[in-house]
C-alpha cells in the first residue's frame, strides 16, 4: 500500500477514534478538551497503521513473523524514530503530502468542532507519543476491536493454562484495509469524491447509495451556461481529458472571448485543472492572459470560463515562440492542482492570482448569532472577540484617520465583528458581500467600503421612484 491510500482528513481520524462522533456537537471546555485528546490518540493509530500497511513512508516496519507484540513494535518504531516522543503532532500528519492538505485539515477541525486558533496550536503541537507503554498497547486494541477491525489481535495463551493470557497482533491484508478505507467519508480511493471541496463529500459519500430502493440525495446543480453551449463546453473538456493523459502535460494555443473586454482573441496557456465555481465551469492556466488593466502582467494564472473557448489545441514543446519554455513549467510543483488549492484557501474568492487583502466586516449581532456564527464561510474567516478586539485590530493598521473608525465602532457596542483574507478585484467578493446586503458593514479597506457603498447607492436610485 502506498502514502497516498492514508491520506490524513479528520473524517478519517473519527473513523479510528468513533467516541469522536459522540462528542463532535458539543462546545463546553470539557467537551472541547475530550475532543482534543480522542483527536490526538485518532493521529496515534493512524501513524500505527501506516507503520505496519504504509510501504512508502519512512517508518514502515516489517517482522520476521506473522504475530508480533506492541513491544516488539515499538522496539522497531524506537529505532527508526529515536526522537519519536519529541516529535508534534503535525510533524506526523502533514510532511508527506502536498501543502494544500494542512490548511483543509485545519478548515475542517474549525467547522466540526468550533476549534479555535490557539486550539489548533495547541493540538498540531502536542507531541502524540509521549506516552506511557501501557497507551501503545491500548492503541493496538482499539485497532483490533474497530468494526471492520484494521489489525487482528489473537490470545496466545488461554486462561485454562493458569498463565495470564498474552495477546499478540496480526496484520490484516491489503485488500482489507484498502476495502475498509474506501469506506471513509472524506477520500475515496476510486477517486469518485475526492473532487468535491467545502466538505460536500462528507454528506456525499453517506447519501449517494440508494435506502430500501429509493435515491434521497438530490444535488441541484446550478449550471447558467446557455444549454446551446453546453456540448461545446462538454467537447472541450473531453479533449482536456485526453491532453492531461500525455506525460509531460503540453502548452495547448485557446481561443477565447472574454466578456470583461468584449473581444476575442488567441492565447497561449499551460492547462493545470478545471473548476467548477459559481454556476460555471472554469478552466486553470498560467500563460497568456486578457489584459484587464494596464499594469497587468502579460503572462501570469487566468481562470478562462469554459464555454466561451471556442478553439483548443495542444502544442509541442518544441514548438517556436511559447512564451515560457518547458523548464520553467514542468518542474516547478507551483504549475499544479495542489497550488491553486492551496492558494484558494489562503484567501477567500476565486481568482487566486490576485493579491490578497483583508477585511473587517460589521454585522448585527442577532443576524451574526442566528446565521453567521454557526456557519463555516473560507478557512481565514474568523470572528473576532468584542468590540475591544475590532478596536485593537484597526490601531495596529496605524491608519491616518484611526480616530474616525474609532468613533465609528463605538456606535455599535453590541455588533458582532469578523475579518476576512480576500481577493482584490474579485468579483465574487463582491457578490458574497452584497448578497448580505444591510446586515452587514464592511469596515475596512476604505477602497472596498466605498465599492460596496457606490454599489448600494446605485441600487437605491433604480427604486427612488415609486412605482406600486
Amino acid at each position: 500500500m502506498t502514502t497516498d491510500q492514508f491520506f490524513p482528513t479528520v473524517q478519517r481520524l473519527e473513523k479510528l477514534v468513533p467516541e469522536l462522533l459522540q462528542v463532535s456537537n458539543h462546545t463546553s471546555p470539557k467537551a472541547k478538551a475530550n475532543c482534543l485528546m480522542l483527536l490526538t490518540s485518532g493521529v496515534r493509530r493512524w501513524v500505527i497503521l501506516r507503520s505496519l500497511y504504509d510501504s512508502d513512508c519512512n517508518f514502515f516496519i516489517e517482522f520476521d513473523s506473522d504475530l508480533f507484540n506492541c513491544a516488539e513494535w515499538l522496539n522497531q518504531f524506537q529505532s527508526r524514530h529515536p526522537n519519536y516522543k519529541n516529535c508534534p503532532l503535525s510533524a506526523w500528519l502533514f510532511p508527506d503530502y502536498p501543502d494544500w492538505v494542512k490548511p483543509k485539515f485545519i478548515a475542517t477541525l474549525k467547522s466540526r468542532y468550533k476549534f479555535t486558533n490557539p486550539d489548533i496550536s495547541d493540538f498540531l503541537d502536542t507531541p502524540i507519543f509521549a506516552v506511557t507503554d501501557r497507551t501503545f498497547r491500548n492503541q493496538f486494541t482499539q485497532l483490533s476491536k474497530l468494526k471492520p477491525p484494521l489489525i487482528e489481535r489473537q490470545v496466545i495463551n488461554s486462561q485454562s493454562t493458569g498463565k495470564k493470557p498474552l495477546h499478540k497482533f496480526r496484520k490484516l491484508s491489503p485488500a482489507a484495509i484498502l476495502e475498509s478505507l474506501a469506506t471513509e467519508s472524506n477520500f475515496n480511493l476510486d477517486g469518485i469524491l475526492e473532487f468535491f471541496t467545502n466538505e460536500v463529500s462528507t454528506i456525499a459519500e453517506l447519501l449517494t447509495t440508494k435506502i430500501n430502493g429509493k435515491q434521497r440525495l438530490f444535488i441541484h446543480h446550478d449550471y447558467v451556461v446557455n444549454e446551446e453551449l453546453r456540448e461545446a463546453s462538454a467537447d472541450s473538456a473531453d479533449h482536456l481529458k485526453k491532453i492531461w493523459k500525455i506525460d509531460p502535460t503540453p502548452p495547448i494555443q485557446i481561443t477565447y472571448h472574454s466578456a470583461f473586454l468584449n473581444q476575442t482573441q488567441t492565447y497561449i496557456i499551460y492547462p493545470v485543472c478545471l473548476y467548477y465555481y459559481q454556476r460555471a465551469y472554469y478552466l486553470c492556466a498560467f500563460g497568456e492572459r486578457p489584459q484587464r488593466t494596464e499594469n497587468q502582467g502579460q503572462l501570469g494564472w487566468y481562470n478562462y470560463r469554459l464555454e466561451r473557448i471556442t478553439k483548443l489545441k495542444p502544442l509541442s514543446w518544441q514548438s517556436e515562440k511559447l512564451p515560457f519554455s518547458k523548464s520553467e513549467i514542468i518542474p516547478h510543483r507551483q504549475y499544479s492542482p495542489d497550488y491553486i488549492q492551496a492558494e484558494l484557501d489562503s484567501a477567500y474568492g476565486f481568482d487566486f492570482y490576485e493579491p490578497a487583502a483583508v477585511m473587517l466586516l460589521r454585522f448585527e449581532a442577532d443576524f451574526a448569532q442566528r446565521y453567521i456564527d454557526p456557519s463555516f464561510r473560507h478557512p481565514t474567516f474568523e470572528k473576532l472577540e468584542n468590540k475591544q478586539a475590532a478596536i485593537a485590530w484597526i490601531k495596529s493598521l496605524k491608519l491616518a484617520n484611526q480616530r474616525q473608525y474609532l468613533t465609528h465602532l463605538k456606535q455599535f457596542p453590541n455588533s458582532a465583528y469578523y475579518t476576512l483574507r480576500y481577493r482584490q478585484n474579485d468579483n465574487n467578493v463582491i457578490m458574497r458581500i452584497r448578497a448580505w446586503g444591510s446586515n452587514v458593514e464592511v469596515i475596512l479597506p476604505s477602497k472596498l467600503r466605498q465599492r460596496i457603498r457606490q454599489d448600494s447607492w446605485q441600487t437605491g436610485q433604480l427604486y427612488h421612484d415609486l412605482l406600486d
